[in-house]
């Protein structure tokens, strides 16, 4: 028992270093919660949502004192987001988890095959397009309904999502901090509603996540550019091929 607790705290604790410097991540808490502290799928991943709010809370600030946040480009993107992510939490019910996971998996994987692979020239013009807000909006809408339907990977989406349309990758992770709060609180209201939540894990993971994510934002201070798209893209290959390995295995 206490193994499996002190498992669960280290993956805690690298998701959070994990946001904090690359802001992807937390799509390793669900199955993790599930494994390791017995949640039902449903709850881990409402559980999870709510986690995410007190770092990313800190996240706004910190990215907004290193000058890598905009507030009003911003707005668009959290809008969009709190609109599907409150929604399809509602409908979380109704699907089948391996079915979600499965279909995330995949769009993580091509995510980061389009962080990793540079842009044409010719395609940065238009990918640019992307960033006006009614473009983020888009993102935001589109990531929010990974996030409300699974506890997480919306913001994996969309920050892999942004960088390929040629945003600086420390603003893509800027922007998905304020982003990761409006979705999670529209999600965290339908999961509270559909009661998929457990306080004391809440706390408890979300302390523990908020210690990993202050470690992350000092080493990312000191990363090359393209190192960080390199490594958010990795990150997004592994987390993919480990969210369709874990399905696949479960349904043997």
């Amino acid at each position: 028992m206490i193994a499996t607790l002190i498992a669960l705290y280290v993956i805690c604790l690298v998701v959070g270093l994990l946001v904090g410097s690359t802001g992807m991540g937390g799509i390793l808490i669900p199955p993790a919660l599930v494994l390791l502290s017995g949640l039902e799928t449903h709850v881990a991943m409402g559980t999870t949502l709510a986690s995410f709010i007190p770092m990313n809370l800190v996240g706004c600030y910190l990215f907004w004192r290193m000058g890598h946040l905009d507030f009003k480009q911003a707005l668009p993107l959290c809008l969009g987001g709190a609109l599907s992510a409150g929604l399809f939490a509602l409908l979380n019910n109704q699907i089948g988890a391996n079915a979600l996971t499965i279909l995330l998996a995949i769009l993580v994987l091509m995510a980061g095959y389009s962080a990793y692979k540079p842009a044409a020239p010719s395609a940065n013009a238009k990918a640019k397009l992307w960033i006006k807000p009614w473009g983020l909006f888009t993102i935001g809408f589109v990531t929010g309904i990974a996030a409300g339907l699974t506890g997480a990977g919306g913001p994996l989406l969309a920050i892999a999502w942004m960088i390929t349309c040629s945003m600086h990758p420390l603003a893509a992770i800027g922007l998905s901090m304020p982003y990761s709060i409006a979705s999670a609180l529209s999600a965290t209201v339908s999961n509270f509603i559909n009661h998929n939540l457990d306080f004391l894990c809440l706390v408890v993971v979300s302390s523990i996540e908020l210690i990993g994510f202050l470690i992350g934002v000092i080493l990312i201070r000191k990363m090359p550019v393209l190192f960080i798209k390199r490594l958010m893209a990795i990150t997004c290959i592994v987390l993919g091929l480990f969210l369709l390995l874990k399905t696949i295995i479960w349904q043997i």
